[in-house]
Parts: C-alpha cells; structure tokens; sequence
C-alpha cells in the first residue's frame, strides 16, 4: 500500500522539539521498532496546542501526516485513516479561527495544511478500492475515454499543469515509463484542469486549451491528455498537490499513489500489476 509520502512542500519550519520527535521516530522504526515510532510522534503531537497560532498549527499537520506515513509502514492503514480524520476536525477548527483573525499569507499557508491532511485521507481510504470514474470536459490525442473503457489494462493517471514546473521536468521519465511498458499493458492518462480560466466564459476557456494543447505538443507527449472543467476530479483522487500519480490495476483498483516514479514502493507495485 503506497498513499504517497506528504507532499514534499509542506512548510518544514518546525520547533527543534518536534524535529528531535520526527528523528526519534525515524530511529524507532530503523531499528524495527513501528510501534514506539508512531508512540514517539504521538506524545509530540498530545503537547502542541490546538489554538490559533499558525505555527502550531503547521506542526500538528505534519505531525498528523508522519503519524500516517508510519502507520502505512508498519501495516496498519486503518489507524492512519482515523487520526487523519480525528487530526482534520482539529485542524479545520483552527483554520476557522485563523481565517477569522489572520494575515492573508496565514489564511493561504493553514489553508494548505488544510488540504493536505484532507488529501492524504482521500488517498489512503482509495486504495483498494475502485477508482473513481474521470470526470473531463476536453480530451487532446484520443477520443472520449473512460476507466471503464479500459478495463484488463494498467493505467496511470498523471495529473499536472502547464504552470507546475515539477510536472514538466517529471514528463521525460512519464514518457520513459509509457514507452518501456505501453507493450506490457500500461496506458498514461495526463489529467489537468481550467485553471486561469476556471469558472470563465467558453472564450477563455478556449484560450486556455490552446496553451495546453501547445504545451503537449512542445513536448511531445503522445499519451491520451484530458482536461477537467474545475477541481472535483482532483479532489476525488487526493490530488490537489501536484504533480500526483495514482496508479490503477487490471480490475480497476487504486494500487498506490506517488509524486514520483522513481519511489520505490511506487516501482514495485507497478511491477505487480502488469505481471
């Protein structure tokens, strides 16, 4: 099971306290020890106040997300799903508040942290389960295409945008991948969005496929690419932070989840299934 580890660009300006927390943590469970891993990163997180100070705030957060990401390496899933969730009432209780009495650069950093914790729930409780069906407007290089279209095939679905300068330098490698096991079954689906012209008029709307459609072409990715109308398919799949891959089996099960192909889990798993 691979939810994807925490979005990388979580804010990482901790206290030395929690740092030495995470640490420890990582000692536990090098030496084998998961269960006084996740023990550690839970006496951390009992002493960080659930007020409104942002920093706090960010440590709960990423506190809360290690507590997951050792739960999921130590096999149990369910206990990483439930303090996500307990972790996202908190947390969305303390947004309120900074909402309310913050600067605006406040209001946009615990808004991330927000949507971090809600995406790394969102990935966990999908995998094993169904994936849920693409929900897109434009497709560029291919006809209309579903899941369902594909089912007894490998998908992988790659969600970018045009200004998301890790998503391009990630496209060479998706490329890679698409050519070394296209034969083996694998299918890339590279999703995106309206992002400046979200909720706009059909104008520019336009406009902003044109700029997609250019981007594709630059560099040539052959590989079907659909275009969402607004951030429901993202947010079905966990996939705010970006670039996301969600990797899809032969029954139309979710696998795992990576910000990148080259992880480890991430590889591994995408050997099983196109066994």
């Amino acid at each position: 099971m691979t939810p994807a580890a925490p979005d990388p660009s979580m804010p990482s300006h901790l206290r030395p306290e929690v740092l030495r927390a995470i640490e420890e943590a990582h000692e536990f469970q090098r030496s084998g020890n998961a269960t006084a891993a996740i023990n550690r990163l839970e006496q951390a997180l009992a002493k960080v106040s659930t007020d409104s100070d942002l920093a706090q705030f960010k440590e709960r957060v990423s506190l809360a997300m290690a507590i997951a990401e050792f739960s999921v390496n130590a096999g149990d899933p369910e206990n990483a799903i439930r303090r996500l969730a307990s972790e996202f009432g908190t947390a969305k209780e303390t947004f309120q508040r900074i909402k309310a009495t913050g600067a605006e650069d406040e209001k946009r950093m615990a808004f991330r942290g927000l949507v971090q914790l809600r995406d790394l729930h969102t990935r966990l409780k999908l995998i094993g389960e169904p994936a849920p069906e693409l929900a897109i407007k434009e497709w560029l290089n291919a006809d209309p295409l579903t899941l369902a279209d594909l089912n007894g095939q490998v998908v992988l679905l790659e969600f970018w945008a045009t200004w998301c300068k890790p998503c391009e330098q990630l496209f060479p490698k998706i490329k890679e991948l698409y050519a070394r096991h296209s034969a083996d079954g694998l299918n890339v689906l590279a999703l995106t969005r309206y992002f400046m012209a979200y909720g706009g008029t059909a104008e520019a709307q336009g406009q902003e496929l044109t700029l997609i459609r250019e981007f594709t072409g630059r560099h040539n990715i052959e590989f079907p690419v659909g275009v969402s109308e607004d951030e429901s398919l993202q947010s079905a799949y966990g996939a705010t932070a970006l670039p996301m891959l969600a990797l899809i089996d032969r029954a139309g099960t979710v696998r795992s989840f990576s910000f990148s192909p080259d992880d480890e889990n991430f590889t591994r798993t995408l050997a099983e299934v196109l066994c």
